[in-house]
């Protein structure tokens, strides 16, 4: 079986109109300078039968030099990014188009100072180029562990027909990050819930969604006057499952369920510990750290 020292297939596409560039510069402790920007990517894609157009966000940082002297490719397609044109600039029409090369996802968290966890993602590359005559596309090609399935409930608990499947990732460092993905479409759904279970290591594939939508609520009923519905523009950033394996991967490519409990103890400690930082102000307290189990069945969280 997979320990924590195999990576999971981590694969992410997008090829789209560049849209906005918000780049900055430094220089490390070692004397070295670097580049780091974030960018975002509109993308036009047809999935599931619909037209639908996301902007995703994109980091990129390089140095000047390696760590051995040489001059770093990356700090120099850096500069290529900084001279290309944008939507905000230029208009779409003038825009350039761009495809995004050797880009990861990764779990980005941070902790509000009441010490509330808010959970997210974060795609990161090390190259862009301009492309002309491609498809726009932000697709994702990832393993994961699955550590819980569930139906999708509103805000009323209803059910919406979507399935959740969070899943874990092993990332370079032996560390494991845990992402939020959704099911759409009554046939996918049955499909996974029929076929995939706990704690089965499985490939995912599907398009990342990054939109907004707006939501009306209506208005509260009062004796006189003009009734005004409430309506709220919420941001959207979904990672949506479109396929998968037909079956499980095979004991020999699966991932140990005792590893990931490894990794997910130590993620829950480091999470654990910024919310203690975010409430005292400091790092002077540290949390105690998780202890490793291995029951039977993994509750997870």
């Amino acid at each position: 079986m997979k320990t924590l020292t195999d990576q999971s297939t981590n694969k992410i596409n997008v090829i789209g109109k560049l849209l906005d560039v918000n780049a900055a510069d430094g220089k490390l402790g070692d004397g070295r300078y670097y580049q780091r920007a974030t960018f975002t990517v509109r993308v036009e894609q047809e999935y599931n039968g619909m037209t639908e157009i996301s902007e995703v966000p994109i980091s990129i940082f390089a140095t000047q030099y390696t760590n051995a002297g040489a001059p770093n490719p990356g700090y120099e397609n850096l500069q290529k990014l900084k001279a290309m044109k944008t939507v905000q600039g230029y208009g779409e029409a003038d825009a350039d188009m761009v495809r995004i090369s050797g880009a990861q996802i990764s779990e980005n968290n941070f902790v509000s100072k009441n010490g509330a966890l808010i959970n997210g993602w974060q795609i990161r590359t090390s190259f862009i180029n301009s492309v002309s005559n491609v498809k726009s596309i932000a697709s994702f090609n990832i393993d994961i562990f699955i550590m819980d399935m569930h139906p999708e409930l509103d805000r009323d608990g209803e059910e919406t027909g979507r399935l959740i499947v969070k899943g874990a990732l092993v990332q370079y460092g032996q560390n494991v990050d845990i992402l939020e993905f959704i099911v759409e479409g009554s046939d996918r759904v049955e499909y996974v819930s029929r076929n995939w279970n706990v704690n089965d290591t499985v490939n995912i594939g599907g398009r990342i969604r990054v939109t907004s939508k707006e939501s009306t609520r209506p208005a509260s009923t009062s004796s006189w006057g003009e009734e005004i519905p409430d309506t709220t523009t919420q941001l959207v950033r979904e990672l949506i499952i479109t396929r998968g394996s037909d079956e499980p991967y095979d004991e020999e490519f699966a991932y140990d369920a005792n590893e990931i409990r490894k990794g997910f103890n130590a993620r829950k400690a480091k999470i654990e510990q910024m919310q203690i930082d975010a409430k005292n102000g400091s790092s002077t307290k540290k949390a105690a750290p998780a202890q490793s189990s291995t029951p039977s069945k993994y509750s997870w969280e």
